[in-house]
């Protein structure tokens, strides 16, 4: 058997951290159970299912189908919508039909965090556990494919494939041209990702100029200047190893050049597809929006019950006066503004916050701090938003383009997925998956 101690010492594989991750919460006698009865289950499935191989597209049965993967770690969506790629637990990787809800396994061998599209395209991107990534067209012909020293913690590439991006455990942020240059945008802090239990979220604007990073919230000091500026980052490191926060980076420069403060737990931040809006949310329940072109200035979300916190009022604290609640809908119950991720969902129009604990998604306009509407994700299957999963909030994916949402589950290896009806200001669930 392994020990704990082994498998701290291979930080190479997502898919070992993630064991010691889920020892540290449900203990070692509960998973060993839990695997063996999904063994089983999954045999019995798939022997039921008379599933005789890994690419065969499964029966479905009024919109439902079964499957056997681990849980989604990772999902895209293609920008057109037709289809969504996902990165599972037991490493398969598996392409997903969502017009004629078909979905086929492609990989048994995928690094869990590697599930991507190439912009504007049909390609796909992933990893393997020899950490060599693979750009390749659906049909399994390759379009390129380069080793990389560790494996990746997310990746980007750019529509024309020039750039490269990448994160790892520590969460550096690295960046490789077509020649296979390599340079560090953002240092490597050791052991970032056990040390947070979560991912460096990263998002980048369609025209592939800039990058968000997003990963934890830096505490308010006591006295001004009340957060540390870029510069005084980089003057205590170089590389900017501690810049964990939610910052923006020119990609031409491969510099930050912008630090959005205000967080202060696990944060998910995202960028709009026109690179015009950063929306972001924390483990805290704090929420705010920038426009990049004025990255100063701080503009708060409504809480779904309390409303915007008007500052520097002189009244008491807890004073229904510190708080502004005139553009206040009605939140349905179980609605939750502790945040594990937010998506853009419609073009950069509108994204949706997908509350920690919760089947409730609200819908934000961007620019507007007020809750537009509520949507009812379904309690049954139990989604990825149950069970605080920040180490899973990439099992969360929208095609923007294509108003589409794709959610991996909690427990099972599926998936829901939703359309989103700009006109109509309506989300459906379209297919699932269990």
């Amino acid at each position: 058997m392994i020990s704990i101690l082994d498998l701290t010492s291979r930080r190479s594989n997502p898919h070992i951290t993630m064991h010691i991750l889920a020892w540290s919460e449900i203990g070692l006698k509960t998973l060993e159970w839990t695997r063996q009865w999904k063994r089983i289950i999954a045999f019995i499935a798939s022997m039921a299912m008379l599933a005789t191989t890994s690419g065969c597209a499964l029966a479905t049965y009024s919109g439902l189908s079964c499957c056997t993967f681990g849980p989604v770690m990772a999902a895209d969506v293609s920008d057109d919508g037709q289809y969504a790629l996902t990165s599972h637990r037991d490493n398969a990787l598996v392409l997903w039909n969502l017009k004629t809800h078909e979905y086929r396994q492609l990989q048994d061998n995928a690094n869990i965090y590697s599930a991507a599209f190439v912009p504007d395209s049909h390609q796909i991107m992933w990893q393997g556990l020899d950490n060599v990534v693979h750009v390749q067209n659906l049909d399994g012909s390759g379009v390129q494919q380069f080793q990389l020293p560790v494996a990746t913690y997310g990746h980007l590439i750019d529509r024309d494939l020039g750039h490269y991006y990448y994160s790892d455990q520590d969460w550096g942020l690295y960046q490789r041209d077509a020649s296979g240059n390599t340079r560090i945008l953002k240092g490597p802090d050791d052991k970032a990702f056990i040390g947070f239990h979560k991912l460096l979220n990263l998002s980048m604007d369609t025209k592939g100029q800039h990058l968000l990073t997003a990963g934890w919230g830096e505490a308010k000091a006591y006295e001004k200047p009340y957060y540390r500026s870029i510069e005084a980052l980089h003057a205590k490191h170089a590389d900017y190893q501690n810049l964990n926060y939610v910052a923006l980076w020119d990609l031409q420069t491969g510099s930050p050049v912008a630090k959005f403060n205000g967080f202060d737990a696990k944060t998910h931040a995202t960028l709009s597809p026109d690179g015009q809006w950063v929306v972001g949310s924390d483990e805290s329940g704090k929420a705010f929006y920038w426009n990049t072109d004025e990255p100063e200035i701080r503009h708060r979300m409504a809480g779904y019950y309390g409303g915007i916190f008007i500052e520097n009022t002189g009244y008491e604290l807890g004073d229904p006066r510190n708080r502004d609640t005139s553009g206040l809908i009605d939140a349905p119950p179980g609605a939750q503004d502790i945040t594990l991720a937010n998506t853009f969902i419609d073009h950069s129009d509108y994204f949706l916050r997908f509350g920690n604990n919760s089947h409730i998604v609200s819908l934000f306009k961007t620019g507007n701090p007020w809750p537009q509407a509520y949507f009812d994700l379904g309690e049954s299957p139990e989604l990825v938003t149950y069970g605080s999963h920040y180490s899973r909030n990439t099992a969360i994916a929208t095609s923007p383009q294509a108003g589409v949402l794709v959610i991996g589950h909690n427990d099972d290896g599926g998936i829901s997925v939703y359309h989103f009806d700009g006109e109509k200001q309506t989300l459906k669930r379209t297919w699932v998956v269990e």
